[in-house]
């Protein structure tokens, strides 16, 4: 892989040549595009219900130095979300994952009769066999899923003319039931023909039994105009489909107007640990980025204004309405909460102004590398996020002009604040190989719906210390498609360690495989907090054509295979190390009294022993662990301890305080 440290680069991009700055030619295109987004779906086909079988391929796990992949799905439906693909992956404490997509098999048409939820399961080492068939019964789509109680899970999709979920007790065995829906709209929603569509879910509390969804409720009232609001629920008791609360959410409490008609579906992510809930809307045009935190399981909320739209709540329809300042926004992100209780928040950015000259309902959008970034966030930092120059205009601006270099530009050198862009590559002879706007592919609102600028659907995942680790889509300047002569896009992934504060850029690229070299990647997800110190969890989709084949403005004329892609990464070990650090994922309750539990990967014969702050000995024993949690009796005196299990060659060490 090629590893790039930015602030020592001294490189003219735009011309491929070297100087004493690290500057680059502003070299950008614009777009015109417009400025209302409506989503589409809402399809209500039911069919009978009949659970799905599973598929007799085995999934295959590709081993590499610091990484495990596998294609773990098939799907011919390639619209994972319209900006963000969240909630849609999670970490049990013994190491199991779970996944979801939108599946569908069918390639003669779009009306995907057979649409609806595509699952696998990592255990033990292994995914299980690729899904043939859908979850559901019935045509669904936009799967969100989550933990639910001690072992189990929950499923939320939208269809049947509802929203619908499932829950089974024991995660990644037995058969799904079918629970019933959330309410449809809340008190006094003016409408009564659509539902809400485009959820996510995310369950908190001691045993992960309450549960949080947000979605949102389109009507159209013309053939120009949707009322879009947005959807949140509530349960302390999901398998009591009557127990549910909904409302328009926090966003209504800023008494502002803003739940209704200033964000979108799929403007909105959630993550969840412990007792605090974190929820982002994020990807509307007019207006800012909002982050509303809980710390009682969305019962009540505190609102961020993450980063302020200059002109939030302006109208672009309005012909008399135009900004002369070029303006850096934010788009579609992802957020996280470490387990310190911060939260953290990635933003996709990008260029854009709004002119006397435009028609009404439509801007000037710029892509290329000189106006690109991905934006990091948290909540122990000033809000909203300020720019360097105080022009609230450049607060998600990555790219200056050189006052020294007409013409050219440079980066912003605080990698506190940015996690990456578009890559830089090199061909065989260390010369940079340069950017190229023809070779961009954007194609009107089929590609800017789903991105704004040219690097988009961040995703980030979280260990136990508080790493991060954010994957993107971005184009990728040394792997052109010959068929179309643009860009493939690529998984870029980039670190940050909590001790030093700061994001090792453009770091990884997880399609550097010979194997990967044909092939686009989008839509990225990630397991949003893992078990193991410095271990991360991403997905994405992947297929071998440039653009998507479902919806109105699709460019592929056939359908084309598309597969998920799960990548476990754990930078710097290799896979020998890996197997038999999984033996013990984590040792827990901390602080603890009587008892500790141990989650183990796999069956094997452990030796335990905790040592006083002394360095003295004080217990020590034999335990067969079993695959799964282990209870174990320490009978200890109050105090601190490190708590040493060696098991099968490998040696983990944790601090613990008895009480």
């Amino acid at each position: 892989m090629k590893k790039v440290f930015l602030l020592s680069l001294s490189l003219v991009l735009g011309l491929g040549a070297f100087a004493q700055k690290n500057i680059m030619k502003n070299d950008v295109k614009k777009a015109e595009a417009k400025a209302t987004i409506t989503a589409v779906g809402n399809e209500t086909t039911t069919e009978a219900s009949v659970y799905a079988p599973q598929a007799s391929k085995s999934v295959v796990i590709n081993n590499n130095r610091g990484m495990q992949d596998a294609d773990i799905l098939m799907t011919y439906y390639d619209l994972q979300s319209n900006q963000y693909v969240a909630n849609r992956m999670y970490q049990l404490p013994n190491g199991n994952v779970a996944a979801v997509a939108t599946m569908s098999h069918q390639t003669s048409n779009q009306s995907v009769t057979d649409r609806g939820t595509g699952y696998n399961f990592y255990s033990n080492g292994a995914w299980d066999a690729e899904p043939e068939a859908r979850l559901e019964s019935f045509q669904t789509g936009w799967p969100s899923i989550a933990r639910y109680g001690e072992n189990g899970e929950i499923l939320l999709c939208h269809g049947g003319s509802h929203m619908q979920y499932f829950i089974r007790e024991t995660a990644g065995e037995g058969e799904w039931q079918h629970v019933g829906n959330l309410p449809d709209y809340p008190a006094g929603y003016p409408y009564t023909t659509n539902y809400p569509t485009w959820p996510r879910v995310v369950t908190c509390g001691p045993n992960n039994t309450i549960v949080v969804a947000v979605a949102a409720l389109q009507q159209s009232i013309s053939s120009d105009e949707t009322d879009i609001r947005t959807y949140f629920a509530r349960t302390e008791n999901a398998m009591d489909p009557n127990s549910w609360t909904c409302s328009y959410g926090p966003l209504e409490s800023l008494g502002l107007g803003y739940e209704v008609g200033f964000f979108s579906a799929d403007d909105y992510a959630m993550a969840a640990n412990g007792n605090k809930v974190a929820l982002l809307y994020s990807g509307c045009i007019t207006n800012s980025t909002w982050l509303f935190q809980s710390n009682d399981c969305g019962a009540t909320w505190t609102s961020t204004r993450v980063w302020e739209d200059p002109y939030e709540g302006a109208d672009l329809d309005d012909p008399t309405f135009f900004y002369s300042d070029t303006l850096y926004r934010p788009m579609n992100g992802a957020v996280v909460i470490d387990n310190n209780g911060v939260t953290h928040v990635a933003l996709n950015t990008f260029e854009m102004i709004r002119t006397e000259k435009n028609e009404p309902g439509y801007y000037s959008y710029y892509y290329g590398r000189a106006v690109d970034g991905i934006l990091y966030w948290n909540d122990t930092q000033v809000a909203p996020i300020q720019s360097p120059d105080g022009n609230p205009h450049h607060a998600a601006r990555l790219w200056w002009p050189d006052p020294e270099n007409p013409g050219y530009v440079h980066m912003d050198a605080d990698s506190t604040r940015w996690i990456g862009f578009i890559p830089m590559y090199y061909d065989e002879g260390g010369a940079l190989i340069p950017w190229e706007n023809d070779y961009f592919y954007h194609a009107g609102s089929e590609y800017i719906s789903k991105f704004y600028g040219a690097s988009g659907h961040p995703a980030l995942s979280c260990d136990p210390e508080g790493n991060l680790a954010c994957a993107f889509s971005t184009p990728c300047t040394k792997r052109l498609d010959q068929e179309s002569g643009f860009y493939f896009r690529t998984i870029i992934v980039s670190y940050r360690n909590a001790a030093d504060g700061y994001w090792l850029q453009d770091e990884e690229d997880l399609m550097e495989d010979f194997t990967l070299e044909y092939d686009e990647a989008t839509f990225t997800m990630a397991v949003p907090n893992t078990v193991n110190e410095k271990e991360f969890w991403f997905g994405y989709e992947k297929d071998d054509k440039i653009g998507f084949w479902w919806g109105s403005n699709a460019s592929q004329a056939t359908a084309s295979e598309n597969n998920i892609r799960i990548v476990k990464l754990f930078p710097g070990d290799d896979v020998e190390e890996l197997e038999a650090k999984d033996v013990v994922y984590s040792i827990y309750p901390n602080p603890a009294t009587d008892y500790i539990m141990v989650s183990s990967a796999m069956k094997a014969n452990a030796t335990i022993s905790f040592i006083n702050l002394a360095g003295q000995t004080v217990k020590s024993f034999e335990k067969d662990l079993v695959v799964g949690e282990n209870s174990i009796n320490i009978d200890l005196e109050s105090g601190v301890y490190f708590c040493t299990i060696n098991a099968n060659g490998f040696t983990k060490a944790v601090k613990v305080v008895v009480k």
